[in-house]
C-alpha cells in the first residue's frame, strides 16, 4: 500500500480507533496514544493490508488488542528491587530475590530462543494478538503460529525442567 493510500485509510479509520480506545480506556490522552500506536502497527505492515480481507477488522484487532494491553499494565506497579526489599520483611526478601532472579532467567530465555519462536511468543504474551493476527501481520498460515507457540513454550519448560533439576 502507498503512502498516500495509508494516509487516506487512516484519516478514515481514526474516528472509530478513537471511538474505541475511548471506551476502553476512558482517558482521552491514553485513547489518543492508543490510536497513534494503532496506525503505527498498521504503518508497520502497510505492504501486507493489500492482502487482508477487511482492514477495518485487522485495525479494530490491533486497537482493542493494544486497550487491553495497556489496562493490564495498569494493575502492575512498577518498582526498584531495593524499594521491593524495604517493603518485605526480612524473611520474605529472599522469596522476592528468587522471584526476581525467576524472572530475569524466563527473560534470558526467551530471549535465547530461536527468532521466529521468539517473535511469536512476545506477539502472543506480550502484545495479546491471538494466532490469527499474528498469523496477519507475519503473512504466515495459523498453523505456523500455533506450532511455534507450543514448540516455545515447549522449548522453555525443557529449560525449566533442566534448571529445576540443577
Amino acid at each position: 500500500m502507498e503512502k498516500e493510500a495509508f494516509c487516506t485509510l487512516a484519516r478514515q479509520l481514526r474516528p472509530d480507533i478513537l471511538s474505541l480506545s475511548r471506551r476502553f480506556l476512558k482517558e482521552e490522552s491514553e485513547a489518543e496514544d492508543n490510536v497513534q500506536d494503532t496506525l503505527l502497527r498498521l504503518w508497520t505492515i502497510r505492504a501486507q493490508l493489500d492482502e487482508v480481507r477487511s482492514v477495518q477488522a485487522l485495525t479494530f484487532a490491533i486497537c482493542r488488542n493494544l486497550c487491553i494491553s495497556k489496562l493490564r499494565k495498569r494493575h502492575t506497579i512498577p518498582m526498584e528491587l531495593s524499594d521491593e526489599i524495604r517493603l518485605v520483611s526480612t524473611h520474605d526478601s529472599g522469596w522476592m530475590l528468587e522471584e526476581k532472579e525467576n524472572a530475569e532467567w524466563l527473560e534470558d530465555n526467551i530471549a535465547g530462543l530461536p527468532a521466529a519462536q521468539m517473535q511469536i511468543l512476545r506477539m502472543s504474551q506480550q502484545d495479546g494478538l491471538e494466532n490469527s493476527e499474528i498469523a496477519e501481520v507475519l503473512g504466515i498460515s495459523e498453523v505456523t503460529v500455533r506450532t511455534a507457540l507450543c514448540k516455545a513454550r515447549k522449548n522453555l519448560m525443557e529449560r525449566l525442567i533442566k534448571r529445576n533439576q540443577s
